[in-house]
């Protein structure tokens, strides 16, 4: 098992240098009179940088995903363990306790089949990705190609889909919404359950004022406010 995993991971590992252009490589479709007609990416969604993603956004999914994204090194001992404990209790490999990174991996580089030696992988090619990119640019990847429920990958997508604007400009309450919808998003998206959703954007919004992100009376005016949906 273990000379298969490091075979693979040793393989896999080549393209992780390669990762970030091969995430915003765009694809430009033109019809037969040489007009544009569109664009595709190489991946799932429109890529967008950094600093076209909300502040918001970006707070919001690191207090309610990897508090410690900023000073881990890719994975987290205390994640790990706590997944260790409810696999022993379920008798099998659960998910949780991965880092953005290890979701990051996840997405762009496996299968999201849970076994021992795809987690091990994972494990692996965080800790690589962690070492060839800065923060910024982890961020910028996971939010990329992290899934948003109905067929929405990034969250330059999943702002236009559900709240009619880009990444950029989406208030307190869609951030938390959108960061939401990670936790499971075919059932936390408004959309598909207004009401799952409504409860699972308070519990955003308490995580991102108990990690300093924003105040109790900011949390509490996004909270009292209905999901704008623009269904697009």
């Amino acid at each position: 098992l273990f000379v298969c995993t490091y075979y693979t991971v040793k393989v896999k590992t080549s393209n992780i240098s390669n990762m970030k252009a091969a995430l915003s490589t765009t694809t430009t479709i033109y019809d037969n009179k040489n007009q544009k007609a569109g664009s595709l990416y190489s991946q799932k969604g429109s890529f967008v940088e950094l600093s076209q993603i909300s502040p918001y956004i970006q707070d919001a999914v690191i207090a309610t995903e990897d508090r410690t994204f900023y000073k881990n090194p890719g994975f987290s001992v205390k994640g790990m363990a706590r997944a260790a404990i409810s696999s022993v209790i379920h008798h099998g490999i659960v998910g949780g306790g991965s880092t953005l990174t290890q979701q990051l991996a996840k997405n762009a580089l496996l299968t999201q089949k849970q076994t021992f030696s795809r987690k091990l992988e994972e494990l692996f090619f965080a800790i690589e990705i962690n070492r060839v990119y800065s923060k910024k640019d982890i961020l910028t990847m996971y939010l990329n190609n992290a899934y948003f429920g109905n067929g929405v990958w990034g969250v330059q997508d999943a702002a236009r889909r559900y709240f009619g604007k880009n990444a950029s400009d989406v208030t307190v309450g869609e951030a938390a919404t959108i960061a939401g919808m990670l936790r499971s998003p075919s059932y936390y998206n408004p959309i598909d359950n207004y009401d799952a959703t409504l409860k699972r954007r308070a519990t955003v919004l308490s995580l991102m004022v108990n990690n300093g992100k924003i105040s109790e009376q900011d949390a509490n005016i996004a909270g009292e406010s209905e999901i704008s949906l623009v269904d697009n």
